[in-house]
């Protein structure tokens, strides 16, 4: 059975592979002062491991703890061969940590690979649906720059998922910068994958008939194009870039005049 007791931070490890790689500063000194104020709430959770403990659950708690020069902390003490019954607690705590897509998917493959589980088991450790779990893993298989982009919360899980779908890498990355650059969403990212795609798949060679009252010309195809070349090949090789109006018109207008001289 789990014990709880009071353990000194210089006997406790941090996870081979913290699932908080990236902690959001505000919400880290957020938790410092409620510590500081109240104390901690909620123990953390730790396994005996060689003498040591290694934490389980609560690492943005145990950065506090050595941040506040704390010399113990409340602690939850499993044995190695308990953890299974700590499921329900670990399943809280990944809630009340407040973790990323990208954590999630660091902590779930650090289980996976630690514990030796299949994607059932792991559904039933973390009480996650196989749909919620395989979504994070993908993440893995994906694009490992949009993993850390993700990872850096410099874009969303929603943008990530999008992005992975596009086959061509230089794209993709080029998507990428555009996704960090404009914080487009993932409506808008799906969009431009679309529009990629459908560029890039050869089309069949029609014969269209001659417009008539009734039948107008059809549109042209919409394509990503500089606005100072009109070229429209190799798009990765393009930058998002705010401008004024004026200021655009100004500059076309100078490269026009200096073509005719």
């Amino acid at each position: 059975m789990p014990e709880q007791r009071d353990i000194e931070l210089s006997e406790i490890d941090a996870p081979p592979l913290p699932a908080r790689t990236a902690m959001d500063e505000q919400k880290l000194a957020e938790l410092q002062k409620s510590m500081s104020d109240i104390g901690l709430v909620q123990s953390i959770v730790v396994i005996k491991k060689e003498g040591r403990y290694e934490i389980q659950a609560g690492h943005r708690r145990f950065v506090c703890a050595n941040a506040l020069q704390w010399r113990t902390i409340r602690c939850t003490v499993f044995e190695p061969w308990e953890i299974p019954e700590a499921a329900a607690m670990l399943a809280e705590n990944i809630h009340r940590e407040d973790l990323s897509a990208a954590e999630e998917a660091l902590l779930f493959q650090e289980h996976r690979e630690r514990y030796n589980l299949n994607e059932a088991e792991l559904c039933a450790r973390f009480k996650v649906s196989p749909d919620y779990l395989g979504d994070r893993l993908r993440l893995f298989r994906g694009d490992p720059l949009i993993f850390d982009a993700l990872l850096a919360r410099r874009i969303n899980f929603s943008v990530a998922r999008i992005l992975n779908t596009c086959e061509d890498e230089a794209h993709r990355r080029y998507l990428l910068d555009v996704a960090i650059s404009t914080g487009y969403s993932a409506a808008v990212m799906a969009s431009h994958v679309k529009q990629w795609r459908a560029n890039a798949q050869p089309q069949a060679a029609q014969v269209l008939p001659p417009p008539t009252a009734e039948q107008p010309a059809p549109a042209p195809e919409y394509r990503v194009e500089c606005v100072i070349c009109g070229g429209w090949r190799d798009p990765w090789e393009m930058v998002s870039v705010m401008i004024h109006k004026r200021e655009l018109e100004a500059i076309l207008e100078s490269l026009k005049n200096a073509a005719k001289e």
